[in-house]
């Protein structure tokens, strides 16, 4: 928001220097992003009076003229420019002076003439983009006056930076109010230009359907206005308050706006069908905005509508058909209250954020509504002509001027600054608008009408920290009591110690995405609201995500990717909606590139398991990989759940090959998720010495079923090991000649081991006994070596 000085003085006399208002703005919370200095940009360049003038002797296109500007003796200037006459008055630029254009003054010959200044037109003022000939100032310019004063020009414009919580600070009163406060000055009185309505200008017909949604709707008709540009001290303050100039009745609007913070619309009446209704929008109904899009509303939006159609988006954009024109002899004004929410919602909704949408949904004070009705009136009628009816109010505004009462102890206020603030202070947020009352230790605040944020004892306390001055209150640590240390999540870390890297997705994924891993049920999070269709739902696995990285990267001539991601899935249940902890692997294309030592290999499934033992063995836990065909997404014979202790935390195993084609991913892809939350707790480590005996390793080869699991197979072999087994493994697998094809060989490497004596022959051989009962017993399996 630019904010010119003149404007500001307009409401309160300051007295103080620009540094010391910029300082002051920020402290009060209004930060300053910049400061435009017009006036300063033309030091130097003065008014100046032609006494003479002759033609160069040396060029036909040059004059000599002689310049007044107010000093001892009269310049001599070398002018190109042919459209003044001796007499006339035109701004020099003199000698030293820096020009917008960056062209620095300076004493010098042309054609053998010396010249000690500059004449200038619009465009070296940066008044405009071309001119045909110098600026001819009126015949009662004082010379010797900066031209920039003359003209009017802005000592200083302030460029503010307006938080979303200070809605009252988004108008010229709004910031002069509280410089005025703080400096203890006087805040001028909202003087609209006074006139006489006239009773023979029907009133408009108003109903409100959305009472809720629009408290306060106040409407005027205007009749027998000749439309014409707005002066030039309006179109000014316009520019240099960052608004472009449209014509007579939208710059009123604007400058009121500006003025006192209230947004208004005006409709040309000869252009409304029957009465004005604030309703809902009927679902699909058209509307065609003053920025000629074409929108179909849905039936949360509030508009303004006559008979025909809708008219307005109430709070954010009228019509093209019922806009003003330079043709309109009659309009309607519209001065209304709308909760902020709804607008912010109809706003954002078509991407329609407007200057009048930005000041709505921040909140408007409810006592500018009648006062921007009077002032845009009496300004229309005073530079356009007309007679203005009365006004028709629907809603009590009586019920919106109500105050907010908060009531806490003082003490409250040095428990939080951690300082003793003056009374004074007091004084200053009084002279804001709050009413201030202190009983004992009970401080008594009334919120005034347009301080929408403040609502809590807090906000309070902090509108007394910014007048006190935070620079004021002590730099101290608080008093903490020691706690237990926060516990820090080291899951992605350890992830991370592979080489893996990690991505985040979105949350939001397209409903055909989630069908590739989630069998379709009532489970899905589905937004009421979504950006696009391909976010339309809440993600229930991180394997979408992914992919998307996974195929993009793939896609861009790299070889290889080794993925990871730590995030939250979404799913809705009988009791409620949950949420889970997750962490996702994926893994494709080479690992390890081809080298003169070694040639590429690509990722597999085993790849994709030792990573996530890896990760499950620094996180402490161990898991088995129980084989699961039913994986949705996975493709079958390698896909398996994760099992830690008795729970199933996860699943693993290589993409669907016709879910990757459709990704358009070529090599293998392979994937992991763990559920974080669903993780055992992991045991302390343990250490013991090193073995002081040797110990003794064995191999056996079975045949077994070909459909049985390795996990099966291992597990009852650690069972049947009983103590001194301190290892089991699968060594060696072969099928082929010599094997029948419903079986398997398998090789089993098992480690034997005391802590107090080396093993005897016997011991080892009862083992190996055991194992092979076992193997035969359970599962029917063959001893083929040993």
């Amino acid at each position: 928001m630019k904010l010119p000085l003149s404007w500001l003085n307009g409401h309160v006399a300051l007295t103080q220097g620009i540094d010391e208002i910029r300082e002051t703005l920020t402290r009060l919370g209004i930060e300053v992003e910049g400061i435009e200095m017009p006036r300063q940009a033309l030091a130097g360049v003065v008014v100046g009076h032609i006494l003479d003038a002759s033609p160069h002797p040396d060029a036909d296109r040059l004059q000599l003229l002689q310049v007044d500007t107010g000093g001892d003796e009269s310049l001599a200037i070398v002018c190109g420019a042919t459209n003044m006459k001796v007499d006339d008055k035109i701004p020099v630029a003199t000698i030293g002076a820096s020009l917008p254009n960056g062209l620095k003054i300076k004493k010098g010959k042309i054609r053998g003439e010396m010249s000690f200044g500059m004449c200038c037109s619009e465009v070296e003022l940066g008044l405009a983009d071309e001119a045909t000939g110098l600026l001819i100032l009126p015949a009662d310019a004082t010379v010797g006056m900066d031209v920039a004063e003359y003209l009017g020009m802005e000592e200083a414009i302030f460029d503010l930076s307006i938080t979303p919580n200070r809605g009252d600070c988004m108008s010229v009163r709004g910031i002069a109010r509280d410089l005025a406060a703080f400096f203890n000055l006087t805040l001028q009185e909202a003087s609209p230009e006074s006139f006489a309505s006239n009773p023979s200008v029907v009133q408009p017909e108003v109903v409100v359907d959305e009472a809720k949604d629009c408290p306060v709707y106040m409407a005027r008709r205007i009749e027998g206005v000749t439309l014409a540009p707005s002066p030039d001290w309006m179109q000014q303050r316009l520019i240099a308050a960052g608004q472009r100039p449209v014509h007579g009745v939208v710059d009123v609007l604007n400058y009121v706006m500006l003025e006192v913070g209230q947004p208004m619309h005006a409709f040309d009446a000869d252009e409304l069908s029957g009465g004005i209704c604030v309703r809902r929008a009927k679902k699909d109904e058209a509307f065609g905005a003053l920025d000629e899009r074409e929108l179909e509303l849905g039936g949360d939006d509030l508009v303004i509508a006559d008979s025909k159609g809708v008219i307005a988006l109430a709070g954010v954009m009228g019509s093209a058909a019922s806009g003003v024109t330079e043709k309109t002899t009659s309009i309607v004004l519209e001065s209304a209250a709308f909760r902020a929410t709804c607008i912010s919602l109809t706003a954002r909704r078509y991407g329609m954020v407007s200057e009048a949408s930005m000041r709505f949904e921040r909140g408007v004070d409810a006592a500018m509504v009648s006062v921007a009705m009077e002032m845009a009136t009496g300004l229309i009628l005073k530079m356009f002509g007309g007679q203005a009816g009365a006004v028709n109010v629907c809603g009590d505004i009586d019920l919106l001027l109500q105050a907010r009462k908060i009531a806490f102890p003082i003490s409250r206020i040095s428990s939080h600054l951690g300082e003793q603030v003056p009374d004074t202070i007091d004084d200053v947020l009084k002279r804001m608008g709050f009413g201030i009352s202190r009983q004992g230790d009970d401080l008594n605040v009334e919120v005034p009408t347009h301080r929408h944020d403040v609502s809590l004892a807090e906000d309070i306390i902090e509108e007394y920290a910014r007048i006190y001055g935070y620079e004021h209150i002590p730099e101290c640590l608080p008093n903490l009591q020691p706690g237990k240390p926060a516990v820090r999540d080291q899951s992605m870390d350890k992830a991370l110690q592979s080489g893996f890297v990690q991505v985040i997705t979105y949350a939001f994924i397209a409903e055909d995405e989630q069908r590739l891993f989630v069998v379709a049920d009532d489970a899905d999070v589905r937004l009421s609201n979504p950006i696009s269709d391909v976010m339309s739902v809440m993600r229930r696995s991180l394997w979408p995500g992914l992919l998307k990285a996974a195929s993009h990267n793939l896609n861009r001539q790299q070889l290889g990717v080794a993925l990871v991601e730590k995030g939250r899935t979404y799913e809705k249940g009988s009791d409620g909606y949950g949420e889970h902890n997750k962490l996702a692997w994926l893994l494709a294309g080479e690992i390890d590139s081809d080298e003169w030592f070694q040639s590429a290999s690509v990722a597999d499934f085993f790849d994709m398991k030792g990573e996530v033992e890896s990760w499950l063995n620094r996180m402490g836990l161990t898991a088995r990989f129980v084989a699961d065909d039913g994986i949705a997404g996975l493709q079958a014979g390698q896909s398996a759940k994760i099992v830690a202790g008795r729970a199933e935390v996860g699943c693993i195993g290589k993409l669907d090959a016709d879910i990757a084609a459709k990704l358009d991913i070529e090599p293998d892809v392979f994937v992991a998720e763990v559920d974080l939350d669903a993780l055992p707790q992991a045991k302390a480590l343990k250490y013991a010495p090193l073995p002081e005996y040797p110990g003794v390793a064995r191999d056996l080869v079975f045949l077994f079923d070909s459909k049985l699991t390795s996990e099966e197979i291992l597990q009852a072999a650690d069972k049947a090991g009983g103590k001194l087994l301190t290892g089991v493994r699968i060594f060696d697998r072969y099928i082929g000649k010599g094997v029948p094809e419903d079986k398997v060989s398998l090789g089993l490497r098992f480690t034997l081991q005391a802590d107090d004596r080396t093993l005897k022959q016997e011991e080892a051989d009862a083992v190996s006994e055991s194992l092979i009962a076992e193997m035969g017993k359970r599962f029917g399996a063959e001893l083929r070596g040993g």
